[in-house]
């Protein structure tokens, strides 16, 4: 791969999701994780876009929908509002249709359901409310990005990841 001027500020983004993204799993209120998330996944469609990483940009895409979805769950259970549970379930199979049309239209080969796997298993982990649920299947999330990143020999990937995921593992034990 060329250093061009686009991959450097791509791996500098790069850098501020995963910042983002690994502070999520060291938080213990859902709303502050949500919000982490929220913001570290639009860094990686950024990121990822700009590497033409389309798999990974769609289900960034999905992943700012899911999180902006419980954000605003989250905000309507501060006021005091009942969570209407059709409307939840409704909100997660459109998500899950979401993931697999995308995956359709830009699958690149049996490594890049990676990515695939990992948001299914992260948006299962946050439908469940509860943190330590989150926490824990962020390791097997984590696992999946990792293997994904020594596949495709991405070194940045590999070492963010890496922390990312010794941040996961931190912050599950931290949380018993």
């Amino acid at each position: 791969m060329e250093i061009t001027s686009i991959y450097i500020v791509s791996q500098i983004i790069t850098i501020l999701y995963f910042a983002v993204l690994s502070l999520s799993y060291l938080l213990k209120d859902r709303n502050k994780i949500l919000i982490a998330n929220f913001v570290a996944h639009i860094g990686q469609t950024i990121a990822m876009a700009m590497l033409n990483g389309y798999t990974g940009a769609a289900m960034s895409i999905i992943m700012i929908f899911r999180d902006l979805t419980l954000i605003i769950q989250e905000a309507k259970k501060a006021k005091g509002k009942e969570i209407n549970k059709k409307i939840d379930i409704l909100i997660l199979i459109i998500t899950i249709l979401l993931i697999v049309v995308l995956t359709i239209f830009t699958y690149n080969g049996p490594l890049s359901l990676l990515s695939v796997i990992a948001t299914l298993v992260t948006t299962f982990a946050l439908w469940q409310k509860d943190v330590k649920a989150y926490k824990l299947l962020g390791i097997v999330a984590g696992i999946l990005w990792l293997a994904y990143n020594i596949f495709i020999f991405s070194i940045m990937g590999i070492i963010l990841e890496s922390i990312l995921l010794v941040c996961s593992i931190i912050g599950y034990f931290k949380q018993h």
